[in-house]
């Protein structure tokens, strides 16, 4: 044993048989009860995903040591790592903190702790991965000056990257303790710290977080369009922009704001600084900044050229070199009644991938979504790309409208009663001769789904419909796990696309794509927002409250949020994340 070595060769045998290991789950209570009588801070819970260990010397405990979700707000860490807002909302979950380090007393073995350290740290990203479905690759721990030095942790090459400023969390906001304690961190892989900065994710990741596309310089042209935006109130009497207050609209709908009230409270609870960022107007007189009250947002959002709020933001979102395919469907507000008694009906464009939705038009009460459709995509630049609707849309004109004026391509996913011709032919058709050309299997929702396509150019030359490229057979075989009951259904559809430019694998695809319009568009506003209780009723209210919910949603994906109702309350609870997220 040199003379450099941590521990002397009395200690050495010892230490080498220490054993680090998640606990038992008949032992967590045990492990709760011996933190909480001899931890200086006792024990009420850790938070978040946790994982407890315990170290073992020949069969004996001498040391806990429990991990828990990262700190939500730290300045050292967040500089260290160089992360926007947006990716440490994305990747904090990569991130364990150590909230409870205890040696067991009777265990004074030099050199232990660090030991103990060590050991725990090779394991923990591949123990994390195996309970909470993804690894970490960075550790934190804060320690308590000058009641502990930290000596331990340094040992066990744990690097010292800052203080923190000496406040808590608390119910409500942050309360100051005047305790600033250490911020030590452990890479847990050379490249940690780039692959949290990164704005492109490590390949081995969830497939559902996605690059972070959202520039300083993108945010600033956002803002530079609601800017430009037309203001619909009479000039007399204006005191507070429209720019702003939509701008301040938009943040308060990102902390899950439903209607003109819960703006207003929201915008209410502004500090100075917060409204000074948000360009709220400023009361000479007062030499305060005010938020708009619910009365001037009502007027603002009544009046506001909902259309010009829809092309402004869904140009913005819509990527001019992007392929994404675009769904097509409507929805009707329920709670958003007219003057005649009809309710309000938004035809939306989706595109499927990427989650977002680029364009929405209101439909008249007195026509339907089929002539509204040409006139949602006319802006639109989508040469080469595949829009794809439901039956209502399976109309000749639209499909000329698709291939010959816009140069893209068309995939109607289901021929129905309104084209019986058309559906004659295509029921006409020996399917069964022809073999399936992929198939797809989802087990969600509490059923099984395998879903097969069968694909011909068969009658391309005969059907009386223009641009046809093939047509298509699903097939859905669909068995409820917990009572075993089964059905299958055929559904028919048509594309302009030809087998050399779709395979049956892509047209299967987008098939199943076109209704993420309904599961991550429709139902969020439905089920997070909660769109069709919604109060906003008159004028264009409904539509833009809609608009700043689509944006909303949009801007989160782009983001690679995929749980948007935790997004929400996440932003809720921190205005300042709202600020740094549109770069205010």
């Amino acid at each position: 044993m040199s003379a450099s070595s941590p521990f002397s060769s009395a200690t050495a045998g010892p230490l080498r048989r220490i054993e680090v290991r998640p606990v038992l789950p008949q032992e967590r209570t045990r492990w709760d009860e011996l933190m909480r009588a001899h931890h200086y801070r006792g024990l009420r819970a850790l938070v978040g995903k946790t994982l407890r260990y315990v170290a073992m010397l020949d069969g004996r405990w001498v040391a806990l040591l429990g991990w828990q979700s990262a700190a939500l707000k730290c300045r050292p860490r967040d500089r260290w790592i160089g992360w926007s807002a947006v990716l440490q909302y994305q990747r904090l979950h990569l991130i364990a903190n150590n909230g409870r380090f205890l040696i067991l007393p009777g265990a004074s073995l030099p050199n232990l702790a660090s030991r103990v350290l060590a050991l725990n740290l090779q394991r923990l990203s591949a123990d994390w991965r195996a309970v909470h479905g993804h690894p970490v690759v960075l550790a934190e721990t804060f320690v308590e000056t000058p009641r502990f030095t930290g000596a331990c942790y340094r040992a066990a090459n744990w690097q010292v990257v800052g203080t923190t400023r000496g406040y808590a969390r608390r119910p409500g906001g942050y309360a100051r303790h005047d305790q600033p304690k250490r911020v030590l961190l452990y890479p847990l892989h050379a490249q940690a710290r780039h692959w949290l900065s990164n704005p492109h994710p490590h390949p081995a990741w969830s497939p559902s977080m996605q690059a972070v596309k959202l520039s300083t310089a993108q945010m600033e042209q956002l803002h530079q369009c609601l800017r430009a935006l037309p203001d619909g109130r009479q000039r007399r009497g204006i005191r507070h922009g429209f720019s702003s207050t939509l701008t301040i609209a938009i943040a308060a709908v990102l902390g899950g704001a439903c209607s003109y009230l819960a703006i207003a409270e929201w915008a209410s609870r502004l500090t100075q600084a917060q409204l000074k960022r948000l360009r709220a107007r400023f009361n000479v007189r007062s030499g305060r900044f005010e938020p708009p009250s619910e009365a001037t947002l009502r007027r603002v959002l009544q009046t506001a050229d909902a259309e010009a709020i829809d092309d402004t933001l869904g140009q913005w979102l819509m990527d001019p070199a992007g392929q994404d395919a675009i769904a097509i469907d409507g929805k009707t507000l329920k709670g958003a009644v007219r003057e005649d008694g009809s309710k309000v009906h938004l035809l939306s464009a989706f595109l499927q991938n990427q989650g977002l939705t680029v364009a929405q038009r209101e439909v008249d009460r007195k026509t339907n979504e089929i002539p509204e459709l040409r006139q949602l995509l006319e802006p639109q630049e989508i040469v080469g790309r595949v829009v794809t609707a439901d039956a209502l849309h399976t109309q000749r004109e639209t499909a000329r409208f698709l291939v010959e004026d816009k140069q893209a391509h068309y995939l109607f996913t289901a021929v129905k009663d309104n084209q019986p011709s058309l559906l004659a032919d295509i029921q006409a058709l020996p399917w069964e001769r022809f073999p399936f050309g992929a198939e797809s299997i989802d087990a969600e929702h509490g059923r099984l789904e395998i879903r097969r396509i069968r694909t011909t150019t068969a009658l391309n030359a005969y059907l009386d419909f223009p641009y046809v490229g093939q047509v298509f057979c699903i097939e859905r075989d669909i068995t409820a796990q917990k009572s075993g009951k089964r059905r299958v259904e055929q559904v028919f559809g048509l594309t302009s696309q030809t087998p050399e430019q779709a395979s049956p694998e892509q047209l299967l695809q987008l098939s199943r794509g076109h209704w993420g319009i309904e599961n991550r568009s429709h139902w969020v506003r439905d089920v997070t927002f909660d769109e069709d209780c919604s109060q906003v009723r008159t004028g264009n209210g409904p539509r833009v409250m809609a608009s700043l919910r689509n944006f909303v949603i949009s801007l989160l994906r782009r983001c690679g949020v995929t749980n948007i109702a935790s997004a929400l309350r996440h932003f809720a609870a921190s205005v300042r994340l709202t600020l740094n997220l549109l770069r205010l």
